[in-house]
């Protein structure tokens, strides 16, 4: 989990759009509420990824993300269960702004339905999320776990 500030720097929206987004607007739910003075809102990875996704959805296709509320939960419990290593090489099809699939990046697929989708990579983001994600400084732990006695 990590707070708003870094969420900002993952993101790059203001922290003005990060509280319309997420308290205001509830398009992508903290993790973590606040819990007053001294207790910032935390987010998990998945939340982030999200965050991210929109300001792609908002920026370069110049989506009305308020219009899409349902299609940003719909992602985001997509996400639940999978684990972030499991997202490599994935891309995310949105069908016709309903719904979300993740698909193998070179999988050719057609939606039955015949709905347009718009196609997002998600390795470039989630190669920003796993430097902030992963335990910086694993190996200052491991000699408190030895598991050879030292003579």
């Amino acid at each position: 989990m990590v707070p708003a500030r870094d969420v900002l720097r993952l993101t790059g929206l203001s922290a003005d759009q990060l509280r319309e987004w997420t308290h205001r607007r509830g398009l992508v739910r903290p993790d973590v509420a606040p819990g007053g003075p001294g207790r910032p809102a935390l987010y998990g990875w998945q939340s982030v990824l999200i965050l991210r996704l929109a300001v792609v959805l908002r920026e370069r296709f110049r989506i009305e993300l308020h219009a899409h509320v349902d299609l940003l939960i719909a992602l985001r419990e997509l996400l639940v269960g999978i684990s972030f290593p499991a997202l490599r090489g994935c891309v995310l099809a949105l069908r016709g702004m309903e719904d979300g699939e993740l698909l193998a990046e070179n999988a050719v697929f057609t939606d039955r339905e015949g709905r347009d989708s718009l196609i997002l990579r998600l390795d470039p983001h989630l190669e920003v999320l796993a430097t902030e994600f992963t335990t910086h400084d694993q190996g200052s732990q491991l000699p408190l776990f030895r598991a050879v006695r030292v003579r």
